[in-house]
């Protein structure tokens, strides 16, 4: 079964959250075990201990000191009989004891996660036995001398009565001074405390050994805890680290996607990814192949439509063009036919010829041939742009020579030139492509105003740019035409051919510039910008 690459991640992941939160659990339940034994010794078995220890070096103080006592010296015994005691000494040993068994059991948590750990020796049947034992009571309630010198222990039903039996009569025979009766009563005295004594020994002993067991178990777990916390994060680590070679190997085709992806979006529309690695990167692959074909494709079903496209366009745009070069040449032919025919008729005359209407005549025909040329010559260019050498010129220098070049014609039509130009306007662009446009401009400009006025050219070089205004003193463009004015064929003069303005904004678009219609600023009639990028400088365009 082949696995997807988010399903070995996620098991990879609980791998890892499975053996930590198993370590987590296990070295909480250890801690916990740990603190609760630390807080059982200080809080229960050394209380406990010190109890057994005080009760026992207590007793042998008192055996010791009736051993050294004399005969006749025994008075101070009966003031140190009181705080002997010794059953209830056992009664306070045996009740720590069963506070510290209960309070040594470890929490639940504990005893679910790690193995039972011994409890305290049971110490109750041999301590708490002591006091209600008869076997001290019986032996001397048979001793006939012993009995007379105690007075008798039909009062005592076990040995801690028969005990307190021997004290009163202990001090009944110092006060007597029957000092016989004293050392034998001093001798049982000394026969029961060494009696409690040795089971308290014993005890201890046994208590010393169970903690003795426990303090191990507690290393033991210890070092358990240390092991098990080092082998969970050595595993944890190991596990990571597999999971993020294994991650990196699985992903690895997806690098290999991506460069496919990278290439294709450059242009290499061969470029195919190999499927391969997890089930969602070899799906996402194919997918990927699946598109990429789509895509080819399309382009070239769009590629194809736009040729189709294209040929339809230039088709129709020929039509359209013929359509209008028939409509614009048939009017000046007309004319030239008419005046061909008056001329033909003054030539077929008799006698002397009227020089004069026949020189109208021939001018009127030329005129018509000329301006048969001019729309010739504008429908080539908008048709077949003449591709020229661009090399660094200065604008300025070339308005100055165009402006003087046409200034006869605008003295003829008492038109007069305001020139405000900067030093220099380097650009880089076609010598004779940006005169025809100055050309088509000026001759805007000078066809706006039949009856004279002014055209002024001015400029100025800013941010990377060089702009070269045109603007004439005429009416200007109305504003419902201001959106057709640079379309082909488009004119609003009687006897325009409207390619100007058009073959203007192409030899600019050529030089990456602009031409553009802003408002007026001396005579208030149009005022065409052309701006092109300065040689050099920033934002300049580099010419197509």
């Amino acid at each position: 079964m082949r696995w997807s690459l988010s399903t070995r991640v996620f098991l990879a992941f609980a791998l890892v959250v499975a053996a930590t939160g198993a370590a987590s659990m296990y070295a909480l339940a250890s801690v916990a075990a740990l603190r609760h034994e630390l807080t059982f010794l200080r809080d229960r078995a050394l209380p406990l201990l010190d109890a057994m220890r005080g009760s026992s070096e207590a007793l042998r103080a008192f055996d010791e000191a009736l051993q050294r006592a004399a005969p006749d010296d025994l008075d101070w015994v009966v003031r140190m009989l009181p705080n002997a005691r010794p059953y209830d000494r056992v009664a306070e040993v045996v009740q720590l004891n069963r506070q510290a068994d209960w309070l040594g059991r470890p929490p639940q948590l504990v005893r679910w996660l790690l193995p039972p750990r011994p409890g305290l020796p049971a110490i109750d049947p041999d301590l708490a036995g002591l006091a209600r034992a008869r076997a001290s009571r019986d032996r001397m309630a048979a001793d006939d001398d012993l009995v007379r010198a105690a007075g008798g222990f039909d009062g005592a039903s076990s040995d801690e009565q028969a005990y307190d039996v021997l004290t009163r009569a202990l001090q009944r025979a110092i006060a007597d001074r029957r000092l016989a009766d004293a050392a034998r009563l001093v001798v049982e005295l000394r026969r029961m405390i060494r009696h409690v004594d040795g089971a308290v020994g014993r005890s201890q002993a046994a208590v010393e050994r169970g903690l003795a067991a426990r303090a191990e178990l507690a290393q033991h777990a210890e070092a358990r805890l240390v092991a098990v916390v080092a082998l969970s994060a050595a595993l944890s680590l190991l596990i990571s680290v597999l999971m993020l070679l294994a991650s990196a190997f699985a992903i690895r085709p997806l690098a290999a996607l991506t460069q496919v992806v990278r290439r294709f979006a450059a242009g290499d529309r061969r470029a195919r990814a190999a499927p391969g690695g997890a089930h969602e990167i070899a799906t996402l692959a194919e997918e990927w192949n699946r598109m990429a074909g789509a895509l080819v494709d399309r382009e070239a079903q769009l590629m194809a439509q736009r040729e189709e496209l294209g040929r339809a366009e230039r088709l129709t745009a020929l039509g359209h063009m013929a359509a209008r070069m028939a409509h614009e040449v048939r009017n000046p032919l007309s004319s030239i036919g008419l005046n061909a025919e008056l001329l033909g008729e003054e030539l077929a005359k008799g006698g002397e010829i009227d020089r004069v209407e026949a020189r109208e005549l021939v001018g009127a025909i030329g005129a018509e041939v000329e301006r048969l040329r001019v729309l010739t010559d504008g429908y080539l260019s908008r048709a077949c742009p003449v591709e020229g050498s661009h090399a660094a010129l200065d604008l300025a220098a070339l308005a100055r020579e165009t402006v003087e070049f046409v200034h006869p014609e605008l003295e003829r039509r008492a038109i007069t030139a305001h020139v405000d130009l900067p030093p220099a306007m380097p650009v880089i662009g076609d010598d004779g492509a940006l005169r025809q446009v100055l050309w088509n401009l000026l001759r805007n400009a000078w066809e706006a105003q039949p009856d004279g006025g002014s055209v002024w050219i001015d400029g100025k070089v800013a941010a990377g740019r060089a702009s070269l205004a045109v603007e004439d003193a005429g009416v200007g463009v109305p504003t419902e035409l201001r959106a057709q004015i640079f379309e082909p064929f488009f004119t609003s003069k009687p006897r325009g051919t409207g390619i100007g303005l058009a073959v203007a904004r192409d030899i600019a678009r050529h030089h990456g510039g602009a031409v553009a219609l802003e408002a007026g600023s001396h005579g208030g009639g149009a005022r065409f910008v052309v701006t092109l990028p300065v040689a050099g400088g920033n934002g300049a365009v580099a010419p197509d």
